[in-house]
């Protein structure tokens, strides 16, 4: 990335960053395993902030990743209940995995391999997951493709085969069902929630892109991707609107839109998403409560989107950097032993 680089207001980024790290910690007993249930989405989306504040921060936070492992369903999969659901249990899965790089747990190692045996047997012939009616089938089969995306990277040996194979799956049908115009869309679709709806084509595009195949290009080139990103961060690009948001100004969308073309324009070397980026978190800082953010503006705070302001933050940090490691870093995706 060149030097002349804009960097939108970083000591007011790290300013927010600060005060909103402390509120985080603050609502510990809100989103803490390690405290007792929580809901399962939330607590994922705290051990991603806890991950992107670093390895030390990783490990002062030990009890919280193996609070998680230690809830862990007989079947290999977490979701509310004793139900086991795919995209909640491949988010946590994501965040054991990575977060094991620093803390080198037994209990972690074994609660990954239970959850390969997991996603190995809810799969599809075709190649897809399912977890209706919550989620796309394509957003829940991107989730289980990035699991086995950091699985691989990180050179874990267990069901290797199996795993590949499966990987492989999945990812002939994500790229199968892109659309000339690079996006995803499943229009028969109807999500349970109209705030954080799987469906959202911008939501969706944007998940499939930077968890399951942009990783490909980084780490086997085994389909040849880079056309496929490119036409998807150009559909994206297209997508948002002229204030910065995407989706109406969905913050959840907004944020993994952002999100999204970070991390994949920096692989391919897509320099048109600078101003895209740019504009999306001028947009993400102007919808700011006092204290975090709500799911649209006017709304009331939420822990959750929190989590995500603070994760699209750090990345943007990450994204800022001339060397891209770290930013590939924060979703795993490098070769050999990931650290966070």
């Amino acid at each position: 990335m060149k030097g002349d680089l804009k960097m939108i207001g970083i000591r007011d980024v790290q300013s927010v960053i600060d005060a909103e790290g402390r509120e985080f910690f603050a609502k510990r007993a809100e989103w803490s395993p390690a405290a007792g249930e929580r809901e399962w989405e939330l607590v994922a989306h705290a051990l991603r902030v806890l991950l992107g504040h670093g390895p030390a921060c990783v490990e002062s936070n030990r009890s919280e990743f193996l609070a998680v492992a230690d809830r862990q369903h007989q079947d290999g999969g977490w979701g509310p209940g004793e139900v086991s659901q795919v995209w909640i249990s491949a988010f946590l899965g994501l965040m054991l995995i990575r977060a094991n790089a620093v803390l080198n747990e037994k209990q972690l190692v074994s609660s990954v391999q239970r959850l390969i045996d997991f996603f190995l047997e809810r799969q599809a012939a075709d190649g897809r997951w399912q977890d209706s009616p919550i989620w796309t089938d394509l957003d829940a089969t991107s989730h289980p493709v990035s699991f086995f995306n950091v699985v691989r990277a990180t050179g874990e040996p267990y069901r290797v085969e199996a795993v590949t194979e499966a990987w492989e799956k999945g990812m002939r049908l994500i790229l199968k069902q892109m659309t000339p115009d690079g996006g995803w869309y499943d229009p028969d679709f109807k999500s349970p929630s109209p705030v954080v709806a799987s469906g959202s084509p911008v939501e969706m595009t944007a998940h499939l892109i930077q968890d399951a195949v942009v990783a490909d290009l980084l780490l086997y080139d085994r389909f040849q991707v880079k056309g496929s990103c490119q036409r998807a961060v150009h559909r994206l690009q297209a997508w948002q609107a002229d204030d910065g948001s995407w989706d109406g100004g969905n913050v959840d969308h907004t944020m993994d839109a952002t999100r999204s073309l970070m991390l994949v324009s920096r692989v391919i070397k897509e320099p048109s998403s600078l101003p895209v980026i740019e504009r999306a978190i001028d947009w993400i800082l102007s919808a700011k409560n006092p204290t975090g953010w709500g799911d649209f503006i006017g709304m009331e705070s939420n822990l959750e989107r929190l989590c995500d302001g603070l994760d699209t933050l750090l990345k943007y940090q990450a994204y800022l950097k001339q060397d891209s490691t770290e930013l590939i870093r924060l979703w795993g995706y490098l070769p050999s032993r990931v650290s966070v």
